[in-house]
């Protein structure tokens, strides 16, 4: 399953839960009926839907919006565990859950026990049992809400990006023009979404070879030092891309004007080849400055010369890929 992490709500505490709830019952208007004891307890017990419904959408839309762990894809799967405690997350939802369904029960059970009396006494003492029962319930899980609010300023800067679709990662040091790279090569003008590793987010085109519909992206801050200068974290998320590359495109630059010597982009892109599997296409950008006598593909990424050259051995890789 996809998820859109961007659309995870906003989420509330207990007493806003509660607050909600109590306020929608108070709407509730009294229907005419000539008992007066059923209109008393039609009144109750719309009442009583009327929080039940309430707080069941609230905590549904937690239960829905917030990513369960084992229906991810590898790569979304291992970025959140990097993010959010595997446990004290799966915890917090777990007893989002129970307080929905005791909320439901609860609801069920006092409406029996209204319909079962004609005492107006009765439905008093039944409906002040209700309210702080439901109460109880919503604050038992406040520890679970507050989680979850932490959880979810982590978590919606997890990237909408498709793991289903074919995917480039642009790789190499900064300036070498990797972001004009997939400005120059996507059909679209690409979007920036945001990266729980990165300042700048990540940036995303699109381009369809043939029938294949592929996404293209660069992860500005990530694929461009050497892994041994990255904290834990880092290196956890770089490894997540693993599952999401299907090729990554390394760029260089000879000219140099980026401020790396080619022996350390060289380097970068050894270090790449070490931990990744993908397929790795490694080429040469900016030859309108300066062009090497490497057997490399050499472009211009700002210039957009020699992309057809790149754009066909992609498509052979694709085509490879896709003939498997």
């Amino acid at each position: 399953m996809n998820y859109i992490f961007s659309k995870i709500p906003q989420v509330l505490s207990s007493k806003e839960i509660i607050d909600k709830s109590f306020r929608r019952s108070k709407k509730i208007s009294m229907a005419k009926h000539p008992d007066k004891v059923a209109m008393f307890r039609n009144w109750d017990i719309n009442k009583l839907k009327s929080m039940e419904k309430s707080a069941k959408e609230t905590l549904d839309s937690y239960l829905k919006k917030f990513p369960n762990l084992s229906d991810l894809d590898p790569f979304h799967k291992e970025l959140v565990e990097i993010l959010v405690d595997r446990d004290k997350y799966k915890m917090a939802l777990g007893s989002i859950k129970w307080c929905r369904d005791s909320i439901v029960k609860l609801t069920t059970k006092t409406i029996k026990d209204l319909e079962k009396t004609r005492e107006m006494d009765d439905f008093s003492k039944i409906m002040n049992s209700y309210f702080g029962r439901f109460s109880s319930f919503i604050d038992g899980i406040n520890k679970d809400l507050d989680y979850l609010k932490i959880a979810r300023s982590k978590l919606i800067n997890v990237p909408d990006v498709d793991p289903e679709l074919f995917t480039i990662v642009v790789a190499g040091f900064p300036n070498v023009g990797k972001s004009e790279l997939v400005k120059s090569i996507s059909s679209a003008k690409p979007e920036i979404a945001p990266y729980p590793f990165t300042t700048k987010g990540i940036l995303i085109g699109h381009r369809y070879f043939g029938h294949i519909k592929v996404q293209i992206i660069d992860t500005p801050g990530l694929l461009d030092r050497p892994f041994n200068e990255r904290n834990d974290m880092e290196k956890q998320a770089i490894l997540a891309i693993k599952h999401l590359a299907d090729i990554i495109i390394f760029v260089l630059d000879p000219s140099e004007t980026c401020g790396y010597p080619m022996k350390k982009q060289i380097s970068l892109l050894e270090d790449i080849k070490n931990n990744f599997q993908s397929n790795i296409l490694d080429i040469e950008n900016k030859v309108d400055i300066f062009k090497s006598d490497s057997s490399r593909i050499k472009i211009s990424a700002k210039e957009k010369i020699n992309l057809n050259e790149l754009l066909s051995r992609i498509e052979k890789i694709i085509g490879d890929s896709d003939g498997k």
